[in-house]
């Protein structure tokens, strides 16, 4: 199948920690050392957002196994609706402003077809969704142990979905990296082993390097807590799908940019935008 037509509505992708410190009353008025990351979050899907008209949220789900009860690698059907409460606070949020509870409620009770509550990266979507005022989001949620091949077939699915569509399209990719860059940090303190590898990932990001994506080795990140590498590469195999099909070069020309990457609780967080 050509990618032409997707080629000419794709419009950005845009990186994201999945981190719920994001949320400001998961960190009370004190914890300033989220400030950063948080404002460029923020400001990261803000800018992004006239962009495109229809939004894909693509993230990992909370546990291996666990993205659904029939074992499937990949799904799309998650709660409308989640909280953060399992976080400590019950801040409502919805991926669908039509279906879901406003921010800062309960979630409604609904029908869960999944074996688990909205996915972590799918309650941070649902937030920045609302901060940036924008329409539903359609979530794709990966087994957090999906092979590099999974993550490809997995984009190139998302890539043919959007095929037939009209209005140009963004990809918000929720994601953290390393997490042993601190002396305090979660992975048991810093590890060079850790530190090399979030340097790498920043490097693709930054240049909006495909190959270097689908390169990051499953085994290697797991050993070094790297949570973002499926939606990492899904994301990277969908922007691949949208090259024109007469592109030797077989990946499309990106701008990327980089608005803030730093370990400030000892996690690697990127936020960053490739535009074409």
């Amino acid at each position: 199948m050509a990618w032409t037509s997707v080629e000419q509505v794709f419009a950005c992708a845009v990186f994201v920690p999945s981190a719920p410190l994001l949320v400001p009353e998961l960190t009370g008025p004190d914890a300033d050392e989220a400030d950063a990351v948080r404002d460029a979050t923020r400001h990261a899907f803000a800018a992004a957002a006239p962009a495109a008209t229809t939004w894909v949220a693509i993230g990992a789900a909370d546990r291996p196994g666990s993205s659904d009860g029939a074992g499937r690698t990949c799904v799309t059907d998650v709660p409308t609706s989640g909280t953060f409460a399992r976080f400590g606070v019950d801040v409502g949020v919805s991926l669908d402003p039509s279906r879901g509870a406003p921010a800062g409620a309960p979630a409604p009770a609904e029908p869960m077809p999944l074996s688990e509550p909205m996915p972590l990266s799918m309650l941070i979507a649902a937030w920045l969704r609302e901060q940036a005022g924008v329409g539903a989001l359609t979530p794709v949620v990966i087994d957090p142990e999906a092979s590099t091949a999974e993550c490809a077939r997995i984009g190139g699915e998302i890539a043919a979905a959007l095929d037939s569509r009209a209005e140009p399209i963004g990809l918000l990719v929720v994601g953290d990296g390393a997490f042993a860059l601190t002396q305090k940090s979660p992975g048991g303190g810093l590890r060079e082993e850790s530190v090399r590898l979030q340097h790498r990932i920043e490097a693709a990001i930054a240049a909006g390097d495909l190959d270097a994506l689908a390169a990051l080795d499953p085994d290697e990140c797991a050993a070094e807590g790297v949570g973002g590498r499926v939606a990492w590469q899904t994301a990277a195999a969908a922007v691949r799908a949208s090259a024109r099909t007469d592109d030797p070069a077989g990946a499309p020309a990106l701008t990327a940019s980089v608005e803030y990457a730093d370990a400030p609780f000892g996690v690697g967080y990127v936020v960053a935008r490739w535009e074409r």
